[in-house]
């Protein structure tokens, strides 16, 4: 018979390696390019733009220079997820945070059932709601009125 894990161990492996994939990402970078190299974009590991270099000719793009700075911070951002992913592996493929993910995910599919997204209401179907709402609202002042009386 195997002896059960101990409890307090695990929690401690599970937090160093928590703390050491959140330090990981602390120092993680994205980097995007675009305009042939005019514009880098670098982002943290959550996708914030902390850096943005326009070399001196950058100003020849003209109006395309915007959505150039969006193209190369999309790049860093798109760098810096992958590298998070990696970052976090260890962490994520873990068995035990595996069950738990898994288990949390069973426990909010059986509280929650999906539903298909309600349709959008014709604008006659929402002023025959309101028209019902204000109704069922004078209907119970009134009969507060005659309780009083």
């Amino acid at each position: 018979m195997s002896e059960p894990p101990d409890l307090d161990a695990t929690l401690e492996e599970m937090k160093t390696k928590a703390n050491q994939v959140k330090s990981a990402l602390s120092r993680i970078r994205g980097i995007g390019i675009a305009g042939n190299g005019a514009i880098t974009a670098i982002v943290d590991s959550a996708g914030h733009l902390r850096d943005l270099k326009l070399t001196r000719d950058a100003h020849r793009w003209g109006d395309r220079l915007a959505s150039l700075i969006l193209q190369a911070t999309a790049a860093a951002e798109k760098d810096a997820a992958a590298k998070a992913g990696k970052v976090m592996g260890p962490l994520i493929h873990d068995e035990r945070v595996e069950a738990g993910i898994k288990t949390i995910r069973e426990t909010f599919r059986q509280a929650e059932p999906r539903t298909k997204p309600p349709t959008p209401r014709t604008e006659e179907e929402i002023q025959a709601a309101d028209d019902a709402y204000f109704e069922r609202m004078n209907d119970k002042a009134g009969t507060a009125e005659s309780d009083r009386i």
